[in-house]
């Protein structure tokens, strides 16, 4: 395994070090950060590298990681843990296709591991457990820390060596091939394009003990929601929760005073939603 501490790769010149060091290598280890639990419209804000040298945190939000599609995507193997959301991400923001992928999830999956989350399998080969400290962190805020830093590189510290040992147990065991077959089938997955249905709300918990002017409440809140998440760029749920949309529509308030009064409606949704979550209420109560 890598010593020392990662490195940020955050300039030109920084990347085209990184580019040198990883031509070198018939096989790297790859991650990413998203920030899917912050925006609407998510997108790739970190790319952790590890070589059999080093651990790199690549920011693309910072540098032009064109240049790094071509050698990563250039037939070396290629390991990730747990690769069908990276490759979807990959795929989707620099068309980037990888021809000779390794999955160790899959892997220890196909081996029977008790454990198939990174820091399990991590824990259970190396001995050390992985802290989940900024597994919820906003990764599309700048300055990034040194321990965000640092958090971000354990994603790939471990990935070589784990590789190296569920290859040799797959061999030993004559699954390597069929192994490959599926690391393929996750490879050639696609970005799935974002599409509302405004039928979601059907599936939110609670929503079929409603009756049926209260269902048609919580459809319109469930778009008039999109609506707003979209042009705030912020996740649906951060704008307004599923349980608060629920008892809205039990309640079924007239004035903001009401409305204040429902759990989770706090001073900021009174703020940027409340107008439009009493015209939905009033609307659906008028053609009832």
């Amino acid at each position: 395994m890598t010593e020392g501490p990662p490195r940020l790769v955050a300039d030109p010149a920084a990347l085209a070090e990184l580019l040198d060091d990883v031509r070198s290598e018939p096989v790297i280890a790859l991650d990413t950060e998203s920030n899917s639990f912050h925006v609407y419209r998510e997108r790739v804000c970190l790319l952790q590298i590890s070589t059999r040298a080093a651990d790199f945190v690549v920011d693309p939000l910072a540098v032009d990681v064109t240049p790094l599609g071509a050698v990563l995507c250039d037939g070396r193997e290629t390991v990730l843990h747990g690769a069908d959301y990276d490759v979807r991400c990959l795929k989707r923001e620099y068309g980037w296709r990888f021809p000779r992928l390794f999955d160790t999830m899959a892997a220890a999956r196909r081996l029977g591991r008790p454990g198939l989350g990174l820091s399990a399998l991590v824990e259970q080969h190396f001995g050390t457990r992985l802290s989940k400290s900024f597994q919820r962190s906003d990764w599309g805020r700048r300055p990034l820390t040194r321990e965000q830093i640092a958090y971000a590189a354990l994603d790939t510290h471990f990935l070589l060596p784990l590789h190296e040992l569920l290859t040799r147990e797959l061999a030993e065991r004559g699954a390597l091939e069929a192994a490959r077959g599926e690391f393929g089938r996750i490879a050639a997955v696609e970005p799935r394009e974002r599409v509302f249905d405004p039928e979601g709300y059907r599936r939110i918990r609670d929503a079929r003990a409603l009756d049926e002017t209260g269902r048609a409440i919580l459809r319109a809140l469930y778009v008039a929601r999109e609506a707003r998440a979209r042009e705030l760029d912020r996740p649906p749920f951060k704008v307004l929760a599923e349980a608060t949309m629920i008892e809205i529509a039990r309640r079924r308030p007239r004035s903001e005073e009401e409305l204040g009064l429902i759990p989770g409606v706090t001073p900021s949704v009174l703020r940027r939603l409340g107008k439009d979550i009493l015209q939905a209420v009033r609307a659906v109560a008028t053609a009832a």
